[in-house]
């Protein structure tokens, strides 16, 4: 296969499917935690580590955009990637404060699972939803047409695979089931 072959072969539906997929769990991941009721630490364990899971997924996802799609997208003169590559990098930064807050709120409801902590996590939650939509509503738009131009398949294998790089097979095997469903 040529490089231009390989080129066109990306094929941006790829990068919606792992965004539904994204979108899909954080709206479950309020939904659960809304779900369960005052006080029951083994519920909130369980839904805690879940949010956990798929806060990582999309963590290493961001970390393996940064490290691997971005500087192959951004070229030696300005162009309109550089520009989408810089506001990707700020989104992702801002995502990373927020899941901070979310961790907070996480071990604060562990901590004490009361109807107070729980609204915390679930309202933090929201927020973190919104700017992903925001996010990658932007990805979707802007940047995945300079992807299917500029990059190829074996580039979006290579996020895939920084996305797990590192993780134990257990959670590989999380990440995986969520992929899957």
């Amino acid at each position: 296969m040529t490089a231009a072959t390989d080129r066109r072969a990306f094929d941006g539906r790829r990068v919606f499917r792992l965004h539904a997929i994204f979108r899909r769990e954080l709206a479950r991941n309020v939904e659960l935690t809304r779900a369960v009721a005052d006080d029951d630490s083994v519920a909130a364990q369980l839904v805690a580590d879940r949010i956990r899971l798929v806060d990582n997924a999309i963590y290493r996802h961001n970390c393996a955009e940064d490290a691997v799609l971005w500087p192959r997208l951004v070229g030696d003169r300005p162009s309109e990637a550089d520009i989408m590559v810089d506001v990707m990098h700020k989104q992702h930064r801002a995502l990373d404060a927020m899941s901070l807050g979310v961790q907070a709120a996480i071990l604060a409801w562990e901590d004490e699972p009361t109807r107070h902590r729980r609204e915390m996590l679930a309202d933090a939650l929201e927020r973190f939803e919104q700017a992903h939509g925001e996010h990658v509503c932007a990805t979707e738009l802007f940047v995945v047409p300079l992807l299917e131009r500029h990059l190829s398949t074996a580039d979006w294998t290579d996020v895939l695979r920084g996305g797990i790089e590192d993780c134990d097979s257990d959670t590989v095997a999380a990440l995986s089931a969520l992929l899957r469903k």
